[in-house]
């Protein structure tokens, strides 16, 4: 429970046990058995919900890696028509995006690829992943269990295929054409060798493993799907209050989704610094207000409460984690969820005013 905030936290509550009467005392045992239910009961994620009759495909998930790396090299061109066959537009837009800017019909394409799969680092960056990966039923299992989640609330939403890529250490996750590709050189655990030679910041590699990455998949989807229309300017606002509680409501969803992983895994962020979080709530809030950054549409200003990094440069650079102004995000839209029980998971993914949502929320974090 968040430090001095009274009934705050969603999913717990206090139980308060008042000084002990020896008048009319109710035997020890039934009081044993009736504080056992209450804390039982206080303790219920109302996300965590029965998805046991909710029928979804079991998820497997299709090795693009492999197909592209046991090609031969000699014959792309053949392979190719089966890729294209297999994965459709998305693997055109694969090569577009990481091997090939001229795309699949330019005469490049076949040199470049074939550099891709032969290069000596790329080789032994594939052998890595499947000795850390020749099994994937524990993605696909965490995997289903969020699409039954997701369908629960979703029910005529479609849910994405799911791929494994190598990306040549680019991106960690690409969703595009309805399908989910989740790079797996980009877990394979904080000491890679590759990821010193690349020279990935220590923030970032104690994350690559494999215990983010069904999280982090999940998380992505949600944040592409859910991505506000830039091209319509009612949509979205750029000021600092629009950005938090939009990325709230994503982090909400991946909590619907995902309702019994632990919330640092979901924040990516360690128990120490989600602790400093909460003893902190008050404090980070208030210099927001005295600062007046909530309205601020200045980068400068956004990126320093939003941006990936080793801390917030606003707070104490040697504790505090970075993207604080997205953990605060969160906490509004939970208070909001609470304190207005009848509004849904969809009907909060389609509020469009983040100031609507924090007047309604009545966030007000107490020291």
């Amino acid at each position: 429970m968040n430090k001095g905030k009274k009934y705050r936290s969603y999913g717990t509550c206090k139980v308060a046990i008042g000084r002990r009467s020896y008048h009319n005392a109710v035997p020890t045992g039934l009081f044993l058995l009736c504080f056992l239910v209450l804390f039982a009961s206080c303790h219920h994620n109302p996300l965590d919900i029965d998805v046991s009759k909710v029928n979804v495909p079991q998820v497997k998930v299709e090795r693009m890696e492999q197909d592209m790396f046991t090609m031969p090299p000699d014959s792309v061109n053949q392979y190719t028509r089966k890729l294209l066959k297999k994965y459709g537009i998305f693997y055109a837009n694969f090569v577009t995006g990481f091997i090939n800017d001229a795309g699949i019909m330019d005469s490049s394409y076949s040199i470049a690829l074939k550099h891709f799969i032969t290069d000596r680092d790329m080789r032994n960056t594939y052998d890595s992943c499947e000795k850390a990966y020749p099994d994937l039923s524990f993605l696909e299992n965490g995997l289903t269990d969020a699409f039954k989640h997701f369908r629960y609330y979703f029910p005529n939403m479609y849910l994405p295929r799911v791929v494994t890529v190598m990306s040549g250490y680019n991106y960690g996750l690409v969703y595009y054409d309805s399908t989910l590709a989740i790079s797996l050189e980009m877990y394979l655990g904080a000491h890679n060798a590759y990821y010193g030679m690349l020279s990935f910041p220590h923030f970032k590699t104690m994350h690559m493993t494999k215990d983010y990455m069904v999280s982090d998949a999940v998380y992505g989807w949600l944040e592409s799907i859910f991505k506000p229309n830039e091209d319509n300017p009612d949509s979205h606002s750029n000021d600092l209050l629009s950005q938090i509680v939009h990325e709230g409501k994503v982090m909400y969803a991946l909590d619907a989704m995902l309702p019994n992983v632990n919330d640092t895994i979901k924040m990516r962020y360690t128990k120490k610094q989600w602790e400093w979080c909460k003893e902190n709530e008050f404090n980070m809030w208030a210099f927001i207000i005295r600062q007046k950054l909530l309205y601020s549409t200045d980068l400068s200003d956004i990126s320093k409460l939003t941006d990936d990094g080793p801390f917030t440069s606003y707070f104490n650079h040697d504790i505090s984690p970075s993207r604080t102004g997205y953990w605060l995000g969160w906490e509004i839209v939970k208070t909001y969820m609470e304190n207005n029980p009848s509004v849904t998971l969809p009907q909060l993914m389609a509020e469009k005013s983040a100031d609507k949502i924090l007047k309604e929320s009545g966030y007000k974090p107490s020291k």
